[in-house]
């Protein structure tokens, strides 16, 4: 049956239309309000380099054409509907494949003819996350006494929580990926899910994400505002990574009541301009690869950002992609917006906390009921 829907869809046979421009979209209870927009009236759409993110989403086609056509890809109510399964991105995918790369008023025309827009609820909450780097090493060496693991084979040991795997719990009983010289290198590595470790011979081991524990996850910045340490409006990577560092003894147990573990594996030789592979299994593109929440919208799914630049204070307005997940992420109007590697990047996406506007793309031609 669902081949059978597939090939409707490929033939522009679908039974049930999109709605008009100006209809509001009926959705179920739990999903979130969606107000249609022309693609071309996207806030800051005329300045934005539209080619950018569709070399982001051609990337991502190479998982989604991969995918059985009902590979289940997220979302909820209309957005489910629309770009909830791998075969609804077949066409759209195809197509993106034949633009020129480069080519910025095609890039622009794709997406104009190709997408339908839609404002997701009234307002978001806009974070960023980034590739931070640490020195480390491959092998346990002085100087380097904190492991780095990745997932444990047996279900038991990758269920454990921080306290005790910080305490050794895992010691000879799971690989480990790295060593790094701080417990809160450690710490912060694993809430940005992905890094790179610089080897005392001058290369680089790139990480990225290899599941977790499934404990709960604590934010320790709402801690730390809690019992004063840090002002509410003066929560980052930064002032956290600080406030730990400053304080070993009582960093211990703060970092514990969080009792989510992320375990890193290594990547493999990816090129310098791209980061780990995020949930969609596809590279992240600085700039243009976003974090989501899945049980609202969809992966592989356009999602245009309208919001502030913390450090410059100017508009950030950019048609990124959802090529990932995160533990901190609920809803549909938050969105983490993965910045790359360095200083730069560290300096926006570890003080990116902006109010903002979100707005989702959907293929045209997808049969919805």
């Amino acid at each position: 049956m669902r081949r059978f829907w597939f090939l409707a869809a490929s033939l522009g046979l679908a039974a049930c239309a999109q709605p008009q421009q100006s209809e509001d979209i009926s959705q179920p209870p739990g999903a979130p309000p969606l107000k249609p927009i022309a693609v071309d009236q996207l806030p800051g759409w005329q300045t934005d380099d539209t080619q950018a993110a569709l070399a982001a989403f051609v990337r991502g086609c190479q998982a989604l054409l991969l995918m059985p056509i009902d590979q289940t890809l997220g979302g909820n109510g209309y957005a489910r509907q629309s770009g909830g399964e791998a075969g609804m991105w077949q066409n759209t995918c195809l197509t993106a494949r034949a633009v020129t790369p480069g080519d910025q008023g095609a890039a622009k025309a794709f997406f104009v003819t190709n997408f339908s827009a839609y404002q997701v609820d009234e307002s978001a909450k806009i974070t960023g996350y980034f590739e931070p780097e640490f020195p480390g090493s491959k092998n346990a060496a002085p100087g380097y006494p904190v492991p780095i693991y990745a997932k444990p084979h047996d279900p038991y040991l990758a269920s454990l929580t921080r306290a005790q795997i910080d305490h050794g719990a895992l010691t000879r009983k799971a690989p480990v990926t790295a060593y790094l010289t701080s417990p809160v290198d450690a710490y912060m590595l694993q809430i940005q899910g992905s890094g790179r470790i610089l080897l005392p011979d001058g290369r680089v081991l790139r990480v990225g994400f290899d599941g977790q524990n499934g404990r709960p996850y604590t934010p320790i910045g709402r801690l730390l505002v809690a019992q004063g340490d840090l002002a509410p409006g003066n929560v980052s990577f930064q002032t956290i990574s600080d406030w730990l560092s400053a304080n070993p003894t009582a960093a211990t147990a703060l970092m514990e009541q969080n009792q989510r573990y992320v375990f890193l594996r290594p990547v493999g030789n990816l090129p310098d301009d791209l980061g780990a592979p995020g949930t969609l299994g596809v590279p992240l593109t600085a700039g243009r690869s976003v974090a989501v929440d899945a049980a609202q919208i969809p992966l592989g799914s356009p999602v245009f950002i309208a919001t502030t630049d913390p450090v410059t204070g100017q508009p950030l307005d950019r048609l990124a992609v959802a090529q990932d997940t995160g533990g901190g992420i609920h809803g549909a109007g938050a969105a983490d917006l993965f910045f790359g590697a360095g200083p730069d990047a560290e300096a926006t996406a570890g003080r990116m906390m902006q109010q903002g506007q979100l707005f989702l793309l959907l293929p045209k031609g997808v049969p919805t009921s």
